[in-house]
């Protein structure tokens, strides 16, 4: 079957083949789905530039949702022709953290695992966490797999796996955002416009969106946002600006480009009692420095792991909130391409133009 496959650290050493196969029958609790869409995320980026220092050869891709074609002897979550949206969660589902509802906090087989579930002739292939969906089928764990209502399109399906859970469990998981709060966003592309947009659903009275790009104004409002902080030049005080706006600071800081800057200042951006969201992910051996004042007066810096998400429970209401015409999803694709498309996926990332790429593996 066709797949992409990372040889190297440099985005020239994705290459396309037509010779990928799935290695081994399937385990009792075993799924293998049919990839009909997946998205192109920064962290697949990250991950092919080598800021995750995953071994090679491998399979990238982890935002994606298709239609289960086999089933393990013991699965129970799903059926063969369910539409399942794709989980980064390979959790064991018996440890401590998974039974009280942490998911993503699992000792055994959390977020980010490695397996070689597929060949290319006698060379064995690595997965991108706990996925590799660029390809045109995968074999996942069944708690992987979320069915979801067939009328949900895939491509649009695809994105609440990755981008729109880290979005929007940022604000409903993890910083809890209250009506009539106040949110700055730093970063509007597809993580940062889903965060804009929980905001928005539970009613923040100011959602302020910081981006580079200009052209992400009219995105950034179109998914809630109140204003508009155009980044211009390395000399500009974003924070003097989002204080101009808000004074006093924000109730919540959302960064959500991977900078450890940026972080520092949302720090500085948030009023005393709020929280910060270290949303974005840096290379991993990042360190971020900021004053004691910064965070005193009681503010919160939290973490985010895809979003704080519980994937079984999270992901149908996210669909469920698509259905009822409450979360944009179609808004969020840009573009869409077969697997040959994924070098002019990465360069729009890098323009930050758009909002996502999304990869048909079957055309």
């Amino acid at each position: 079957m066709q797949g992409l496959i990372l040889e190297g650290t440099t985005e020239d050493s994705v290459r396309l083949s037509n010779d990928i196969e799935i290695v081994g029958d399937l385990e009792p609790r075993q799924v293998r789905v049919e990839i009909h869409a997946a998205g192109v995320c920064g962290s697949d980026l990250s991950c092919v530039h080598g800021k995750y220092y995953m071994p090679t050869p491998l399979v990238p891709g982890h935002e994606a949702a298709g239609k289960v074609v086999e089933v393990g002897s013991a699965v129970t979550y799903c059926a063969v022709g369910d539409h399942v949206i794709l989980s980064t969660f390979s959790n064991c589902g018996h440890c401590p953290e998974c039974e009280g509802g942490e998911p993503g906090n699992c000792r055994t087989a959390g977020l980010g695992g490695l397996k070689q579930p597929y060949a290319e002739g006698d060379q064995a292939l690595y997965n991108f966490a706990n996925l590799g969906a660029f390809v045109q089928e995968t074999v996942v764990s069944e708690n992987q797999c979320i069915p979801i209502p067939k009328e949900l399109p895939l491509a649009s399906a695809s994105l609440i796996g990755c981008g729109v859970i880290t979005g929007t469990g940022a604000v409903f998981n993890r910083a809890q955002v209250q009506l009539g709060d106040t949110v700055v966003v730093i970063g509007s592309g597809g993580v940062g416009l889903n965060v804009i947009q929980a905001a928005h659903l539970v009613g923040a009275s100011q959602i302020i969106a910081i981006d580079r790009v200009p052209q992400k104004e009219a995105l950034a409002t179109q998914f809630g946002a109140t204003d508009f902080v155009l980044a211009e030049g390395d000399d500009f005080d974003a924070v003097a600006a989002v204080k101009e706006l808000a004074p006093g600071g924000v109730n919540h800081a959302f960064e959500v480009v991977g900078s450890p800057k940026l972080l520092a200042d949302a720090l500085n951006m948030t009023r005393p009692g709020g929280s910060i969201s270290a949303v974005g992910v840096p290379d991993l051996t990042a360190t971020v420095t900021y004053g004691f004042q910064a965070l005193h007066q009681n503010k919160r810096l939290l973490g985010i792991r895809a979003g704080g998400a519980r994937p079984r429970k999270d992901f149908p209401m996210l669909a469920d909130l698509y259905m009822r015409g409450k979360l944009k999803l179609d808004e969020m694709i840009s573009n869409t391409a077969g697997l040959d498309g994924i070098q002019d996926a990465f360069d729009a990332l890098k323009t930050g133009a758009e909002a996502r790429t999304v990869l048909l593996p079957h055309g």
